[in-house]
């Protein structure tokens, strides 16, 4: 029996039982389409992942922070954290953590290892890191010619490049160096600019700002002390220079008031000058600098709705400001105050190379003792879900299809049983046992075949339909951002391949038994069968 025969064979067994043969291919579809479909999803969601998270020039930042130095408990008097009860030690330790802290609160902090330029220098050596921005942040006032009062404005130097959306009017700095300012459109209402078409004409305006301890000068703690807490942006320009006048004048004149000289040595002590807070504590010095710049750009304020749509990713400072320099003139600016002097930075925006090993700069930053923030954690995540996921659904995909193997076990084992008669007329005429196993084994081959290209059709089918309804769901739930991936079934030509040849291979090895039962019936009994 040449191979032809045995083919034209086994397609008429299969052909004789068309129901329980239709039934069993049924199985074999279902089983097929289910591991196609599972596989070919799991594929799509990786790369999904892959294209979402890579595709995203976020994706390729590393947000680095100075981390806060551990307290020095060899510098605690013993008796300031000595756990006083009878408890357990695990209380007892976080009690004693508990203690260390408030004393430490009510200490000057140690000074942070902020990340000078050598620091930054060194970062930007680590292999795929294509550039690193800083940027220099404080509290200011924004003064403008004919304004009375000044807006009260967070002022934000450094590389303003993913301001440009933003702009309603004018342009970013025309070089890093200009003595130009892009403000908010708030900054500009507060200073008297309310039309839209007085937007364009404060172009080209020039500004003053302020910039550090506006808060703590002692003209506006003596305001504070004749006025109470009031707020100082509701303090005019004349007013602050008359504080200020009556600041330095006062110590000269204590004598022009009914106080004795205990009382006006008293009052003078109150009216000499602070100590400058150390550099641990800038927030507490009364310092400011200030310069003249020209407006070139103005900038919507971001809304309650766009802010919570900002990611940890995103420059909170650009979210936050108010005003904004280019990098270099912040920076002449801000090193005018004594805690800038250093050059140092609490924070840095590393972008690393698209397509470049982003784990690894992580992990070298961190090994120089900062700590980071990335998209490496989450993309990782997502990418451990999306594999659980997908084995999930591969699992019960080869459950479909073991129970269509043991279908066709059955199918092809109640076949030798009514076909005993024709195996022992075959056996009669001359063909041999590897003969006759090797029809039934045709069969299981034939049922792998037909099943599974019928499963791969319905699995591409359904894939069509549910890549459109999947992707909806998907686009609901990313807040108006753009999706990058076209699809989220991925049928590679490899996925056609082996599913057909590992249904095949299920089918064949389930009629095996059966064939085998077949090969041992001897022709006489065969023949008297029946």
């Amino acid at each position: 029996m040449n191979p032809i025969q045995l083919l034209k064979f086994a397609l008429g067994g299969l052909w004789r039982q068309k129901v329980r043969t239709a039934l069993t291919l049924i199985g074999v579809t279902v089983g097929t389409c289910a591991l196609a479909f599972s596989i070919a999803l799991g594929l799509g969601l990786r790369a999904f992942i892959d294209t979402e998270f890579q595709g995203r020039d976020d994706f390729w930042r590393v947000l680095v922070r100075v981390d806060e130095p551990p307290p020095d408990e060899s510098t605690i008097p013993p008796e300031k954290v000595a756990v006083q009860g009878a408890m357990s030690d695990e209380r007892r330790a976080r009690i004693r953590e508990g203690l260390v802290d408030r004393y430490q609160n009510k200490k000057a902090p140690k000074a942070l290892s902020l990340l000078t330029r050598e620091k930054l220098d060194t970062i930007a050596t680590i292999p795929g890191v294509s550039e690193v921005r800083t940027f220099r942040t404080g509290e200011g006032r924004l003064w403008a010619g004919a304004a009375e009062k000044p807006a009260p404005v967070f002022v934000t130097s450094g590389r303003l490049d993913d301001l440009a959306p933003r702009l309603i009017a004018g342009r970013l700095p025309s070089s890093p160096e200009a003595d130009e300012i892009v403000v908010s459109e708030f900054a500009l209402y507060l200073l008297g600019v309310h039309d839209d078409a007085d937007l364009a004409s404060a172009l080209g305006r020039p500004v003053r700002l302020e910039v550090g301890g506006v808060r703590n000068s002692s003209s506006l703690a003596l305001a504070r002390a004749l006025l109470g807490q009031r707020p100082p942006e509701e303090l005019t320009l004349s007013q602050l220079l008359v504080l200020e006048k009556l600041r330095t004048n006062l110590p000269n004149k204590l004598g022009a008031f009914n106080l004795s000289a205990a009382e006006q040595a008293e009052l003078k002590k109150l009216l000499e000058p602070p100590a400058e807070p150390t550099d641990e504590r800038p927030g507490e010095s009364g310092k400011t600098a200030t310069a003249t710049f020209r407006i070139c750009g103005v900038v919507s304020r971001l809304t309650r709705v766009e802010r919570k749509k900002l990611t940890p990713l995103d420059a909170w400072e650009l979210g936050q400001g108010d005003a904004f320099l280019p990098p270099a003139t912040g920076d002449r600016l801000f090193q005018q105050l004594p805690w800038h002097k250093d050059g140092g930075f609490m924070s840095a925006d590393v972008r690393v190379t698209p397509g470049g090993d982003l784990p690894t700069v992580v992990k070298r930053v961190e090994d120089l003792g900062f700590r980071t923030h990335s998209g490496a954690k989450w993309f990782a995540a997502a990418k451990r879900e999306v594999t659980l996921i997908a084995a999930g659904l591969n699992l019960f995909a080869f459950i479909a299809l073991f129970v269509a193997a043991v279908g066709i076990t059955n199918t092809l084992v109640t076949s030798v049983v009514e076909r005993t008669k024709e195996i022992g007329v075959l056996r009669a005429v001359g063909a041999t046992r590897g003969q006759v196993m090797g029809l039934f084994l045709s069969e299981g081959a034939l049922i792998g075949v037909f099943g599974a290209v019928a499963g791969l059709a319905l699995a591409r089918g359904l894939a069509a339909w549910a890549d459109g309804w999947v992707q909806g769901l998907i686009a609901g739930q990313m807040d108006g951002q753009k999706m990058l991936s076209t699809t989220i079934f991925v049928f590679p030509a490899w996925l056609w391949v082996s599913s057909v040849a590992f249904a095949v291979g299920v089918t064949t090895l389930a009629a095996l038994y059966p064939a085998r039962r077949a090969a041992q019936i001897h022709p006489i009994e065969a023949l008297r069968y029946g």
